[in-house]
Order: structure tokens, then sequence, then C-alpha cells
């Protein structure tokens, strides 16, 4: 099993070391489009993951985890070549989408691959903490791409495109090296048409349990809110950072001490959790994460750093956190990828609808829209988990 946990921790380090991160925005208007377009664009990538996220969910359920993130390495590298061609929203949107169907061919695969690895190996209660570590070599991953990726944008703005189709060719390498998530079992061939409703006879039950479970509907729900204040932060600190005339090299120094202080809180999630307790974390990060965006719009100089600290502390919790919390109150491991593709639906889509409204107002605008969409989102879960413990306790009397 140590093999294949080393591998997987490396998969998750060049799986999502996008070099372009930092300069994609200043990339794309130097190719035609206005801040307006480039959230557009982010809106078209959410819808295009709710069409193809359960599918793809199911397909690495049915066919293999690993086979899912194998396919999805490979969709990011055409992803980033055809970006790195594109001029214009037409060849971006082309591009956009291929990246959103590499995103969910990984989304939930990789995670159900640590569970049932761990599981196979009676080890399925150290996945909150190999969870944590999985997401530091992630953040750190990224840390460095996203400083490499400022660096190489001063020579040519186009350039961290092509070296990321490299690094993601490597993930494919590194996934193809990983051990068979499932026995290869021999299927009888079926026409089209019954397979067809096999597959949506799956993703109906797996709709199904989550809505039977008020507290994974819940979970969702927070992933949602918190997810949408966590993606809104690739298209806003990008304008945030060249107002205040920051250099492509500096803004990729930025994202990268960034993602460290994100690495680092990730590495330590797991101690986190039992040191302060799930309850209490779930809502320090949201609570932290919705008074650092009110804050940004108005404040700068050194305040900005010590908020995207804030922020970046959030972001290297989330996923240790939320993570776990969910495959928790999945019932069954058949259907493990396919739920998760539901929760991964649910804050795409509330991140599409999110995208269109920011284009519209412009990034300063959008981070008081993520400050109020945080204090909202805060109150109605607040509201709906202080009425399932009231409902509780009259139930037990």
């Amino acid at each position: 099993m140590g093999r294949d946990l080393r591998l997987f921790y490396l998969f998750r380090l060049l799986a999502t070391s996008y070099l372009w991160v930092p300069i994609f925005v200043p990339f794309m208007a130097s190719r035609g489009l206005s801040f307006r377009d480039i959230m557009l664009l982010g809106g078209v990538y959410s819808a295009v993951v709710i069409v193809v996220e359960i599918p793809t969910g199911a397909f690495a359920d049915r066919i293999g985890r690993r086979a899912a993130m194998m396919t999805g390495a490979l969709m990011m590298v055409v992803s980033c070549l055809v970006a790195y061609q594109a001029h214009g929203v037409t060849g971006f949107l082309l591009s956009e989408t291929l990246a959103a169907v590499s995103m969910s061919l990984c989304s939930g695969a990789d995670s159900a691959y640590l569970f049932d690895l761990l599981e196979g190996k009676g080890a399925s209660h150290t996945y909150g903490k190999r969870e944590s570590t999985a997401s530091a070599w992630h953040m750190a991953g990224s840390a460095v791409a996203y400083a490499a990726g400022g660096a190489l944008a001063m020579i040519d703005l186009a350039l961290p495109y092509l070296i990321t189709a490299l690094v993601a060719l490597g993930a494919f390498a590194t996934a193809a090296m990983m051990k068979e998530d499932r026995p290869r079992i021999a299927q009888p061939r079926r026409p089209l048409a019954l397979a067809w409703r096999a597959w949506l006879g799956h993703m109906r039950t797996a709709l199904a349990e989550v809505a039977a479970s008020g507290r994974l509907a819940w979970m969702v729900g927070y992933s949602a809110v918190v997810f949408v204040l966590l993606r809104a932060t690739v298209y806003l600190y990008q304008p945030l950072l060249t107002a205040q005339h920051f250099s492509f090299a500096e803004i990729g120094l930025i994202y990268a001490a960034v993602y460290l202080t994100a690495a680092a809180v990730a590495h330590r999630g797991y101690a986190l959790r039992q040191r302060i307790g799930d309850e209490p974390l779930l809502w320090i990060l949201l609570g932290g994460l919705a008074l650092s965006f009110v804050l940004l719009a108005e404040l700068r100089g050194v305040w900005v750093f010590a908020l995207l600290g804030v922020q970046a502390m959030a972001n290297g919790l989330y996923s240790p956190l939320v993570k776990p919390l969910l495959n928790r109150e999945i019932v069954s491991s058949d259907r493990r990828a396919t739920i998760l593709s539901v929760e991964s639906i649910v804050r795409r889509g509330a991140m599409g609808v999110f995208s269109p409204i920011a284009g519209l107002y412009g990034a300063h605008s959008a981070m008081q829209l993520c400050g109020v969409i945080g204090m909202v989102g805060f109150a109605i879960l607040a509201a709906v988990a202080l009425r399932r413990v009231v409902w509780r306790g009259a139930q037990s009397l």
C-alpha cells in the first residue's frame, strides 16, 4: 500500500499544478477577452461540469477510479494546448470545456480511490489523516507551479499553458503506475439502451441517498458556499494585485505564498480536527472566510496580505475537513464517486450562477458580493443546523 499511497500523493501534486493560474486573466485579456468574457467562461466551465459530473462519477464507479484519473489528466493536456493556440472567445470556450471534463473525471474519483485503497487494507479509519497529507501535496504542488508560472509569464504569457500540458502528462504517467482499484470482471455485452438505463439507475440511486440524509445534504450545501468563495479568489486576486502594480513574477510568488500557507494548514488538517473538533472548525472556516471578503473589499496595503493569509488557511482546511465528513456520511462505496460528483455538481452550479453576475459588476463589486454570500450562507446554514438539533431533541422526548 505504501507505494500506491506515494504515487497517489504525487498524482495529487501533478494533476492540479496549473502554472497558468496566476496569469490567466491578463493572458485572456491579451487575446481579446474582457473581464466579463472571462467570468462568463467561468460560468460555462461550471455548466459543463454540471452536465458531465454524474456520468463521469458513474464512469469512475463502474469502470475504475484510476481509469478516470488517467483520462482526466489527458484531457487537461489537450485543454492547455488549445488555450496556448486560442485567440478570441471560441478557442477559450473549447479549452474551458475540455478543462471542465478533465476536472470532472478526476473529482471524486481520486478521493474514492484513496478511500477504497485504505479500506482494502483495513485502514479506512486513517482516511482523514491521509486526505490531509494528499491536500498538502496538492497545495505544495500548486505553490511551486504558481511561482514558476509567474516567472515564465515574464518571458511569454502563453508559456505557462505549454508547461502545464507537460505536467499533466506526468500526472497521467503517475496514475498509470498506480495499482488497479478494482479487479477487471468481464461484463456481458448489453444493448446500448440497457447499458444507459443501468447508468441512469445508478445515478438516481446516488441522488436519492443524498436527499434521504439530512446531514449529507447539509454538508453538500456547506461545501457549495465555501467553494464559491474559494474559487472566486482565482479570478479576483489577479485584478486586485495588478491594480497595486505587482508584476507577473511577483503575483506568481504571492500566489505561491498563499498556497504554501494553505499546504501547511492542510498538512495539519487532521491534527486540527482532533484538537478543535469538526463542528467548531466548520463555523470558523466559513465565518473567517466571509469576514475576510468584507474587509478585503475595503482595506489596502499590508492588510491585504493578512486577509489573503486568512483565505489561504481556509483553502488549506477546506478539503481535509469537508471530504472526510462527506465520505463518512456515504453508506455505499459502490456509489461513493457518484455521490461525491453530486456534491461537485451543487458547488459548481453555485459557482456557475456567481461567475456571470460577478462579470457584470467588475472585480471590486465581486469582492463585496463574496462577503454578502458568505454572511448569508453562514446564517442559512446555521438556521438549518439549529432546526435539525431542535428536531432531534423533540424526537428523543
